[in-house]
Order: structure tokens, then C-alpha cells, then sequence
């Protein structure tokens, strides 16, 4: 505004009062105008003021100096000492502003300024002014009104906030509500707490939890509020209630004081956390048991086991852990598919749980292996076991019922390692290895059996621990040899081929049949690696004893034993080329043996590579027959070309009928399917002239060669050359 303390508008020539003279009744009526005029002003808490440009001098009511923090009086000096107290910046706005109509011409001015009080609290002021100009149009006065607007403008925030308030209120999803502290009334609740509970706003304002019946518990308002009380606020509390309908919603809350309209009250936030505790309860539960059969897993079992020792020590009782795993069972997965192997171990986990008492534990570790805990036996060591062998011999029994799924009908048996608690361990770590070693030699006799450790079962595991140890070195060090063990025919003595078989010469334990490490090889994985060995050496003999004219081209065969994974590489169809190859063996002259392990694997992948191998010229045997529950269902399908009867049937063919009848039936199924047969272990002349006599010609066996090394094998050959050659003529 003009005549500021930094004298922006240059002062006028004052010019002399008028003589006063005496008011007339015109006068007096325009003074009694004015009075009404300052009355109706100051009842609108508004002041006034008049500058006269020319001479800078401000005339201004009393109200409008209060309000500029001056005495309220009259107030009649120069412009810069009423504007004088405003802050730098608010003059330098007011002068902006005044420019701006001068240069557009406008004549009505309208500022709003904060002027600070000498106690340091700040007014918000708006002025009004109209701008009066000469014949010129030069201004010379420039009058207005002031007025207080700091409440008002506190009012239109106020009311801006609470509108603000209310939006966020009602738009917060949690349930919030607000209730009278005394009487626990409801005063205000958003549109959260309607989502929440289903009750609208009209059906509980004026009403108590209590009288909408809210919460389950009515006590729980009243711990609410003691918390409250001691702590000052409520964070985080859990409150069981329930919805419109009844439904049960699990609360968290949070409470806070808070004074409205005078008016102690509790401000209270809820979430329902219904759904976050059960899948907090189902995280918890899945972390402790098997998502399959809803069992105790292996951490729960440790925990539950640990303080099985620790109480059965204490009471001076026993019990026992059996570790049951299931013989077989990846022939169902593998031939059956998951799906049905998922029903059966959920049927056994079933059985088992209903065969033990409600304080014993039923527990899967994973795969097949399942363990149950017993406890609180009483009675001396001996008479424990015995109660313990019981328990074994009926959890078998009860395991090994049919089941029928998916059309087949199924049935499982287990094998069983038992340890007795605390004899056998005072951890569960120890307790569990000590089972798993019973298990492994429950398995290793046979399977379907039950078997108690013992220390000395320890002592095994150790020497084939040392015996794994020392295969992972016998590739290099050229430990591995093989012996050669002939085939021939009984009618006249000719060696049709030979079976490559694997033996290994130990430092210390000296020569080492197949039956005493290959379980190893194969549980290891160095099958993988020993069995390429094997095959490369085979093909290698076969190709020299070719060149040296041993073996005829094409009437011999070199049969070398395939284990299930290494058929299962997926090169080992090149790999069998190599080895053929580079050691320059005709195909035809390779037969792969294989068992009904390999067959069940994958039978769709095991026939197209069968295939592939025999349009190379390579021929199959089936190793074993006879002895897998399934070797009749694939036979039919298989491109194999001999049949290889287990020794075990050729044992006490002549003197168990049943093996005699299972070899005649064998023999019969191989004719009528135009398979060759060879039978194995033949040790007698019995027994090959019962095999002669139900058509069975070719045999190995010691009755005519032991396996035999590389060079002996080759004199036996060369000893035999006279025969074969004879043989060749016929």
C-alpha cells in the first residue's frame, strides 16, 4: 500500500484546516450518519481507515489501530507508522499488489496480511480499499476497512480438517470406532466397523458391545481397560467377538483416550485376524508334521523324542523306536505312478496310527520311512523286547494286508529297525542312526523282517563305511578286474558265449565278489562310473579275443550286466557304440543283461532304447527271471531274446518240485515266445540233466567253469578250440 516506511509515495503540500464553525443540521445529521455508520462497524468487529495519499497522512478508527496492536484510539499520523510494524515481506506483497491496480487501472484493492503481536502470537487481517483519484485520474486518497479474520479462517481449517477427518475415517478399512468411556455407549463407528460385523451405524450408536452382544466374552472389556489404565494406550491386544450373524472373528485391537465434545471416550481400531492365525496355525502345523498324511515329521519327532529320554530316565521306564520302510515301494511309484503310491502311504500312515496307544507318536520322515515312538514301558530289558518284538511282528502283519487302489490290488510289507530308549542311546541323533542300522540289516536279510540293534550291527556299518571309502579308490588304482564265466550248450559242449563278471582285488580283504560291494556301487552312484568301466573291458576282451580267433564271428556273445541306472543315462546308447567301436567287437556279438529293475523305471523310455540298441545289432538278456512279482507283465512287450533262469530255481530243481515246476514253465513260456533260455549256477550233473530233459540246453555254472580271469579264460578257450570247431562244422 502507498506511504510505507520506506516512503514509496511522495509526500503532498499540507494545505490549511478549515476554520471550525458550528454544525448545522445538515452537518449534524451527517455526523449522527457516521456515528451509526462507526457503530455498525465495530459491532462487525471491523475498523476503518483513511489515507490521504498527497499529504501521507492515515486517519484510522480505534478498532483498526487494536487490531494493528496499537491503544484503541483514534489513530492520526503518517502511513509508515501504521503499516510500519508488518513484516518486510508482507509490505513488500502490499506494495506488489498496490502497483498492480495502478498500472491496470483498478480501483477496489483487496489484501490479506499476518500481522504479529508484541506477545508473539500472530493475527491474520484482511483489508478492503478503493482507491480515489483528481481530474487527472492521479490517486490522491485511499480508503478501507480491516478486519479480524484469524477465527474465521481457523473455522473454515477446522471444518476442513474434520472434513478431511471424516473421509479418512470412514475410508480406513480397519473397523474404527469410538465409545463413551463410562457407559461403554458407541458413539461414532465408520464403515469398516459396518464390513467387520455387519451391524449398520443407526443399529448400535447409542447402544453398548455388550447390548449388540459383540463380544464372546463380556470380561474382556473390562481387562481392556485395565491395561489401559496401567499403560496409558492398548497396542496390539487379542479379542475373541463375533459378527451380526454369530460368525467368531478373532480381533486385534488397539485402544487409545481421546476427549470429544468434552466427553471422556476410547478410540478403539479392530482387525480381524481370523484368517492370518489359520494360516498362522497352518504354517505352524506344516512346519511339525507332513503335508501328506498329516503325520509328525522329523523335527517333531526329535523334540517329542528328546523328551521321551529325558522322562523315561527320570521314571525309570523304557521304550522304543521302530523304524519302518517299506520294502519295494519305488516299484509302485515307478509302475503305478504317485498319485496311487500317495494312497498307499496314506493308508499305512492310517494303520499305523490306529495301532499304537493315543501317548505313542506315528511320524514320517519322508519318502517311505516312518517311525513310531513308544513309550513308558515297564519291565526288565528282556521283557521289553519280547513286547516290543510283538508290537513289530503285528504292525507287520497289519501292514502287509491287500489294499485295493486304482483297480490294482496292493500289498506292502516293511522292514523294521527297533531300538529299545535309553539302552540303545541316550540321543535321539544316536537313537535314529542306531534304527536306521537295524533297518539296513533287516533289509540286507531278506526284508518283511524286524530287527533289534546291536552293537554289533555298529561295527558293520563302520567296515562298509571304510569299504566305500576305498571303492571311491579302486578305479585308480586298477583294483577292478574281470572274470569271465562261459555259457554252453550240453549237447555238445559248445561255449556260445561268456558272462563278464566284476571282481575286485582289495589291498587287504583280497579278492571281492560282486555281492559283497555292488549294493554300494549302486547306493553311491559310482555304479554309474565302474559300470562304463565294465562295459568298455568287456568289449575290450571280446574284440582281442576276436583278432586272436578264440571265438568265432558271430556265434559267440559277451553278456555284461547293466544296472538300472546306468541304462537310465541318457548318452548310454553312444556310449555302448564307443565301446564297441574302439575296440572293434561286431554288435552282434554284445548282449546286455538287464533285471526287472531296469524295466520298471520308465517302460516307454526302456523299449525305444532297447530298440535303438538292437538295430545296432546288440541283443538282451533278462537276468533273474522269475524272480520279480511283475517280469510276466512286461515280458510280452519287451524285445528281449533270452531268458536267464536264477540259479536260486536251479538249486532245488531236483529236489523241490516247485522250482522244478517254475523252470518248466519258464522253458515253456520261452519256446512259445521263440526265446532263448540259459539256466545259471548249474553245479551238478543232476541238474543239468534235469534242465537237458525239459528243454533247457544252454547253462553256466561251476559244473563246467568257475569265472575264470582274462587269461585264464583265453586257455580255456584255446583247450576248448578242437570242440568249437567241430561244433562250427555241425
Amino acid at each position: 500500500m502507498p506511504n510505507l516506511p520506506d516512503n514509496a509515495v511522495p509526500k503532498a503540500t499540507a494545505q490549511s484546516a478549515s476554520a471550525r464553525l458550528p454544525l448545522t443540521d445538515a452537518e449534524r445529521a451527517l455526523q449522527e450518519t457516521r456515528d451509526r455508520l462507526e457503530l455498525a462497524l465495530d459491532l462487525a468487529q471491523m475498523g476503518t481507515w483513511d489515507l490521504d495519499i498527497v499529504r501521507n497522512r492515515l486517519q484510522a478508527s480505534a478498532r483498526a489501530a487494536l487490531l494493528h496492536g496499537m491503544p484503541a484510539r483514534l489513530f492520526d499520523e503518517s502511513g509508515g507508522q501504521f503499516f510500519g510494524s508488518l513484516p518486510a515481506e508482507e509490505r513488500r506483497r502490499m506494495r506488489a499488489i498496490y502497483a498492480v491496480a495502478l498500472e491496470t487501472g483498478q480501483d477496489c484493492l483487496q489484501v490479506t496480511y499476518r500481522f504479529k503481536l508484541k506477545n508473539g502470537a500472530s493475527r491474520l487481517l484482511e483489508g478492503r480499499a478503493r482507491i480515489y483519484r483528481d481530474e487527472q485520474g492521479k490517486p490522491v486518497r485511499l480508503s478501507g476497512t480491516l478486519m479480524d479474520i484469524t477465527q474465521q479462517c481457523a473455522q473454515i481449517a477446522l471444518e476442513a480438517s474434520e472434513e478431511k477427518f471424516a473421509k479418512a475415517f470412514h475410508s480406513i478399512p480397519d473397523s474404527i470406532t469410538i465409545t463413551e468411556i463410562d457407559s461403554g455407549r458407541y458413539v461414532e463407528v465408520n464403515d469398516g466397523f459396518t464390513r467387520l460385523t455387519g451391524f449398520s451405524a443407526q443399529e448400535v450408536l447409542g447402544r453398548t458391545a455388550h447390548e449388540v452382544g459383540i463380544w464372546t466374552d463380556t470380561l474382556q472389556r473390562e481387562h481392556m481397560l485395565e491395561e489401559l489404565r496401567q499403560k496409558g494406550r492398548v497396542h496390539h491386544r487379542e479379542m475373541d467377538g463375533r459378527d451380526k450373524h454369530g460368525a467368531p472373528l478373532v480381533l486385534d485391537i488397539s485402544v487409545e483416550f481421546i476427549t470429544l465434545n468434552n466427553t471422556a471416550c476410547l478410540l478403539m481400531n479392530a482387525r480381524d485376524i481370523g484368517a492370518l492365525k489359520n494360516a498362522q496355525a497352518q504354517i505352524q502345523h506344516l512346519a511339525y508334521h507332513d503335508p501328506l498324511t498329516g503325520l509328525p515329521n522329523r523335527a517333531l519327532l526329535l523334540d517329542r523324542l528328546s523328551q521321551q529320554v529325558s522322562l523315561l530316565q527320570h521314571q525309570n521306564l523304557r521304550g522304543a523306536l521302530l523304524f519302518l520302510d517299506l520294502d519295494h515301494f519305488k516299484h509302485i511309484n515307478d509302475s503305478l505312478g504317485h498319485p496311487v503310491g500317495d494312497s498307499v502311504l496314506s493308508i499305512i500312515a492310517a494303520r499305523l496310527e490306529a495301532s499304537v496307544r493315543q501317548e505313542d507318536t506315528v511320524a514320517r520322515l519322508g519318502g517311505d520311512e516312518f517311525v513310531v515312538l513308544i513309550c513308558g514301558l515297564e519291565g526288565s530289558q528282556d521283557e521289553v523286547t519280547q513286547q516290543v518284538r510283538e508290537l513289530a511282528d503285528n504292525l507287520r502283519n497289519l501292514l502287509a494286508e491287500p489294499m485295493f487302489l486304482d483297480g490294482h490290488r496292493l500289498q506292502v510289507t516293511p522292514s523294521i529297525g527297533v531300538v529299545l530308549i535309553p539302552d540303545d542311546g541316550l540321543t535321539p541323533a544316536d537313537l535314529l542312526k542306531r534304527a536306521d542300522i537295524a533297518l539296513y540289516r533287516a533289509k540286507d536279510g531278506g526284508r518283511n523282517a524286524s530287527q533289534f540293534f546291536h552293537v554289533s550291527m555298529q561295527q558293520a556299518v563302520s567296515q562298509r563305511l571304510r569299504l566305500e571309502n576305498d571303492l571311491r579308490l579302486a578305479l585308480t588304482r586298477n583294483e577292478f578286474h574281470l572274470h569271465f564265466q562261459a555259457q554252453v550248450d550240453c549237447r555238445n559242449e559248445y561255449i556260445t558265449g561268456a558272462e563278464a563278471l566284476l571282481r575286485w582285488q582289495h589291498p587287504e580283504y583280497g579278492l571281492m565278489a560282486p555281492d559283497q560291494f555292488v549294493q554300494i556301487l549302486e547306493e553311491s552312484g559310482m555304479i554309474l562310473e565302474v559300470g562304463s568301466h565294465i562295459l568298455n573291458e568287456a568289449c575290450k576282451t571280446g574284440g582281442l579275443l576276436l583278432r586272436q580267433g578264440l571265438i568265432p564271428e558271430n556265434r559267440f556273445l559277451m553278456g555284461v550286466n547293466i544296472s538300472p541306472r546306468q541304462f537310465l543315462q541318457h548318452d548310454f546308447i553312444e556310449r555302448v557304440e564307443r565301446s564297441l567301436t574302439l575296440h572293434q567287437l561286431p554288435a552282434s556279438m554284445l548282449k546286455l543283461e538287464i533285471t526287472e529293475g531296469i524295466v520298471i523305471q520308465n517302460l516307454d523310455d526302456t523299449i525305444l532304447k532297447m530298440l535303438s540298441l538292437k538295430a545296432l545289432g546288440v541283443s538282451f538278456a533278462m537276468d533273474d527271471f522269475g524272480t520279480g512279482y511283475s517280469s510276466l507283465t512286461y515280458l510280452k512287450r519287451l524285445p528281449v531274446d533270452t531268458l536267464k533262469i536264477d540259479q536260486s530255481f536251479v538249486q532245488d530243481a531236483t529236489n523241490d518240485p516247485n522250482d522244478a515246476e517254475i523252470i518248466r514253465a519258464i522253458v515253456a513260456m520261452a519256446q512259445s515266445l521263440n526265446l532263448n533260455v540259459i539256466a545259471e549256477g548249474v553245479e551238478t550233473s543232476e541238474q543239468l540233466a534235469f534242465l537237458e530233459k525239459v528243454g533247457c540246453y544252454t547253462y553256466q555254472g561251476y559244473l563246467f567253469s568257475e569265472p575264470l580271469p582274462g587269461p585264464q579264460f583265453e586257455s580255456l578257450l584255446e583247450l576248448k578250440r578242437p570242440a568249437q570247431q567241430t561244433a562250427h562244422l555241425d
